[in-house]
């Protein structure tokens, strides 16, 4: 059955809700700011809109690496909005949410929703975020430093690369110890609570700058991994 296509009035009450949303966690960042340090206030101010808007989003990235060392569950923290959240899936079918799926990402759709949550970053939001050129980021990766997860050909980044409370040098001992294990099961790895380790992740001991364990869990999971895909 050929579904009718949408009037043009739902098509903007779907825009318009889709802004108010944008509004209502823009004016909580504003808040937050003002209530963190109501003197720089005018010092924001001064910065040109571009430039601050990207300090804003490169923030973002960087909360979102923290947020996954420490599994916090955000969309769980959004309950006070619940019902401004209701109202907009409700309206409209094309929040973040429901976003469709790109074609190549089909085949990795459970776990598209890490690239909607910000806990996977595209090529140049990841380099915004972290300050540095792409050529760069090909060197850490290429050191072992970091490295890349792939949705059919595009390649994305884990955010937790980006937290300060974790040192390069420190991931790359554990990336070196889980060998040529593909990404996302080092991701898994980083991401998933392990007996060995007192039921944290690899990356909460990582933050605790308890690194040792976390390098001999990794050499486990590596020997486990081989002989159950050889």
């Amino acid at each position: 059955m050929t579904m009718p296509p949408r009037s043009t009035r739902e098509t903007k009450n779907d825009t318009s809700l889709k802004e108010e949303w944008i509004q209502h966690i823009l004016r909580r960042a504003v808040v937050a700011a003002i209530l963190c340090d109501p003197k720089v206030v005018e010092t924001l101010l001064q910065i040109p809109d571009a430039a601050l808007g990207q300090m804003f989003k490169n923030h973002l990235c960087e909360a979102m690496g923290i947020a996954t060392v420490y599994g916090i569950d955000l969309p769980a923290l959004r309950d006070e909005e619940e019902n401004l959240r209701k109202r907009v899936n409700r309206a409209s079918k094309g929040t973040l949410e429901h976003e469709p799926l790109p074609g190549a990402n089909k085949a990795n759709a459970e776990r598209y929703p890490l690239v909607l949550q910000g806990k996977v970053l595209r090529t140049r939001d990841f380099c915004n975020a972290a300050g540095i050129a792409e050529k760069k980021l090909d060197k850490l990766v290429d050191s072992g430093r970091i490295f890349r997860l792939y949705f059919g050909p595009e390649a994305y980044y884990p955010a937790f690369f980006l937290t300060p409370m974790i040192f390069r040098d420190d991931f790359r001992k554990v990336i070196r110890r889980l060998g040529k294990i593909d990404s996302w099961t080092k991701f898994d790895f980083f991401t998933t609570p392990a007996e060995a380790l007192g039921g944290a992740t690899p990356l909460q001991r990582l933050s605790a700058e308890d690194v040792e364990p976390v390098v001999e869990e990794a050499a486990s999971f590596a020997e486990q991994y081989a002989r159950l895909f050889p």
